[in-house]
């Protein structure tokens, strides 16, 4: 199946930060994702409820 993926800009929140990395809610029901801390880029220290933005394509099978 050939087609082009575009990701996606989502917002979401973060919930949890810990010394491994950091689980975040996104909006629009798109459920919840934990990444590590080396896969978030910011200057600021992380903390919850902090606002974030991620994208997002669809996963392709190969």
């Amino acid at each position: 199946m050939d087609c082009e993926l575009t990701p996606k800009l989502l917002p979401g929140k973060i919930l949890e930060v810990t010394d491994l990395g950091v689980k975040v809610t996104l909006k629009g029901r798109m459920g919840i994702i934990q990444v590590p801390l080396r896969s978030v880029i910011t200057d600021k220290s992380l903390q919850v409820g902090q606002e974030i933005r991620v994208y997002l394509s669809y996963i392709q099978v190969v």
